[in-house]
């Protein structure tokens, strides 16, 4: 790193925090990568214990750091920053992000329909649901594992490959079908054997748990969601309205 100013107006905290950062903004400090200890950074600066707390703490502030505890401070993993007045694809939040969208999907079938697929999908008697569930990766990184209920009528979705590609995007392009409305309800929930399993997580790991049901252009049902989404890796956002 640089020298620091000891002559400068610019508080020295400034300018270690401005140091640390343009770093991380380079890429020579990788995310999740460890960063000297605030004893080595004072020692190597010749500055105060609290300087270099004044600007670690502002860096963690700014979700550019995050401290482990008895680890050490470590480089932050960027989030997925989802708007939640007006969500998107998955795939475009990614990309949105620089992060690269990817999917496997789990299991694909028709099934027979709980309460809850009849009342938020609004089935008539009799029809069944198609399931989808799929592991959301970004990165290569799982970070959210996706349940999808469709209404039976939508058994062209049985014969798509849908891994790595946008769900939104084939109902769009295939089926002429454009989401424009959705109800979404938030929540803490634990990871389970098999959900742990495939996030890659301990199990009772602490998850966000997200309720969705989606609207098309007519304002008709056309899936309802629950979405297990690790809370490291993915944040929502409420815009200025």
């Amino acid at each position: 790193m640089a020298e620091l100013d000891q002559t400068s107006i610019t508080p020295l905290y400034k300018q270690l925090k401005d140091l640390i950062k343009e770093k991380i903004l380079s890429g020579e400090l990788g995310p999740n990568q460890k960063i000297p200890s605030e004893l080595e950074l004072s020692q190597q600066y010749q500055i105060s214990r609290i300087t270099v707390r004044n600007a670690i703490s502002e860096l963690v502030d700014e979700e550019m750091l995050v401290k482990k505890q008895g680890k050490g401070t470590f480089v932050h993993r960027p989030k997925i920053g989802e708007n939640l007045l007006n969500g998107g694809s998955f795939t475009n939040l990614c990309r949105q992000n620089g992060m690269t969208p990817g999917s496997r999907t789990i299991r694909l079938m028709l099934k027979e329909p709980t309460e809850r697929d009849a009342r938020e999908l609004q089935l008539r008697p009799g029809e069944k649901v198609i399931y989808l569930q799929r592991v959301r990766y970004a990165n290569d990184l799982p970070v959210m594992l996706e349940n999808n209920y469709f209404p039976e009528h939508f058994t062209a979705l049985l014969d798509e490959k849908l891994d790595d590609v946008s769900l939104y995007a084939i109902l769009r392009e295939k089926y002429n079908i454009y989401l424009k409305s959705s109800t979404k309800v938030i929540q803490i929930a634990e990871a389970l054997d098999t959900e742990a399993a495939l996030l890659g997580v301990r199990v009772k790991t602490p998850l966000l748990q997200v309720r969705e049901v989606c609207f098309d252009q007519n304002d008709v049902p056309v899936h309802r969601t629950k979405q297990l989404i690790l809370g490291d890796k993915f944040k929502y956002i409420v815009p200025k309205h």
